[in-house]
């Protein structure tokens, strides 16, 4: 007969005290862990903390050797410090957005003042241009003026018999003679203020070549029209007049 065993013997106890093997490994493996969660944080917070201090010190460094000094506050604004910085922000835009309109309108201003005055500049040209034609006009209208002879006093009707001339009176030295006479009969019925040349027929080339007067001779007196016919005849005689035959000259 066997009696039975007691509930906690010494194999008992043991086999509570060692675990198997199979345990053991899980509780290794649950240490890994556990030591990897709290080391991996920490192995990455020291390599980022010595990141960031390297990058400091080469702040820190170029700073120094550009003689500058650059100070970071990471000093968090209250709300109303928060507050105030936008409206330095808003004004600041304000202004310069007044600037920008300011420059603007003085540009467009500008550029409209420069357009008026090319506009004046134009305007004035024009004006001058047309004071100077109508001055060239004026003294043209005077020129014309000057040289228009006063108006011719009605001829004198010739008597019926030419005056028997003096002695000394030649055809060369007067136009009182019968031959004269006889001429201006025939060219014009002796009628000085006849058309085409006056009483002795002109044409227009001879007489402003012997007398420098831009009008027919018609347009001037008697003793005008006498001295020219006396000129001629000093250069040509009797030849310019086709009377001359009716007359027996």
């Amino acid at each position: 007969m066997q009696w039975p065993e007691p509930a906690h013997t010494e194999q008992s106890l043991a086999r509570v005290a060692c675990p198997t093997k199979g345990g053991a490994v899980r509780i290794r493996i649950a240490l890994t862990t556990a030591m990897a969660v709290i080391a991996l944080p920490a192995i990455f917070f020291a390599f980022f903390s010595s990141t960031s201090a390297a990058s400091a010190r080469v702040i820190r460094h170029e700073a120094s050797s550009q003689r500058r000094t650059v100070t970071i506050n990471d000093k968090l604004m209250s709300y109303s410090q928060a507050q105030y910085a936008a409206k330095m922000v808003n004004y600041s835009n304000a202004v310069v957005l007044e600037q920008e309109e300011t420059y603007l309108t003085e540009f467009a201003y500008l550029k409209s003042l420069a357009a008026e005055q090319q506009f004046l500049k134009s305007v004035a040209a024009q004006q001058q241009a047309v004071a100077q034609a109508a001055a060239a006009a004026q003294a043209a209208s005077a020129t014309r003026a000057a040289v228009v002879a006063a108006p011719v006093p009605a001829p004198v009707p010739a008597p019926a018999s030419a005056p028997t001339p003096t002695s000394g009176v030649t055809d060369a030295t007067s136009t009182s003679t019968a031959d004269w006479a006889c001429i201006r009969q025939h060219e014009s019925n002796d009628n000085y203020s006849v058309g085409n040349g006056g009483a002795y027929q002109f044409e227009f080339g001879t007489w402003n070549a012997l007398t420098g007067l831009p009008s027919p001779a018609e347009d001037y007196p008697p003793a005008v029209q006498d001295a020219a016919a006396l000129k001629l005849y000093a250069q040509r005689g009797w030849e310019p007049w086709s009377t001359r035959y009716v007359c027996g000259l």
